[in-house]
């Protein structure tokens, strides 16, 4: 373990979990192939409650792996709400606050991508969007396993479960795993 990393990342999940005004985010997509979107979105609170907890039914098809593992298809979705029905939920639930999401560069792109479709994509611009934080860089950063190309290798989220949700409390158990570390 490269003890200066993880001391790193230890100093910072303690500085996050202590100030108690973030929020963790995840989802679930319909794949990996652009365009992609979001099939389920979670925010929830330093203490897992949820604030926003929904599926989302995709303008893009699911690809057969991504359903393999969230078990979501067309059919299942059909009656949930669009990305544009919950976006003003999103923004509500965010606003303000520091945003923890595990891969946050993947989910990221996913956002922008959705919010592209909308046709609102000035809305990133500015002070009004948080930047991303990446629970998962800092838990690589904390586990110091060397990458192929440097830096660290990337860690899968330990007790995650495939529902955006359950993946929100997988990275607070990570945030507070880290933040013990002294």
């Amino acid at each position: 373990m490269d003890s200066l990393g993880e001391k790193k990342a230890s100093r910072w999940a303690r500085e996050l979990l202590s100030g108690k005004e973030f929020v963790v985010l995840d989802s679930e997509t319909t794949g990996l192939k652009s365009p992609v979107g979001f099939v389920e979105v979670a925010v929830a609170d330093p203490e897992g409650e949820p604030l926003i907890n929904t599926t989302i039914r995709p303008k893009p098809p699911i690809e057969p792996g991504a359903a393999k593992v969230h078990g979501y298809t067309k059919e299942t979705l059909a009656d949930s709400p669009s990305f544009k029905d919950i976006y003003p939920d999103i923004l509500d639930a965010i606003k303000g606050r520091r945003v923890v999401v595990y891969n946050a560069r993947y989910y990221r792109r996913v956002f922008d991508t959705e919010i592209g479709m909308l046709g609102a994509r000035g809305m990133l611009s500015g002070r009004y969007l948080p930047a991303w934080e990446c629970a998962m860089g800092w838990y690589s950063q904390y586990v110091g396993e060397p990458g192929k190309r440097g830096g660290y290798k990337s860690q899968k989220l330990p007790g995650g479960d495939h529902s955006a949700l359950g993946d929100c409390r997988a990275t607070l158990k990570v945030l507070e795993a880290i933040s013990s570390n002294q």
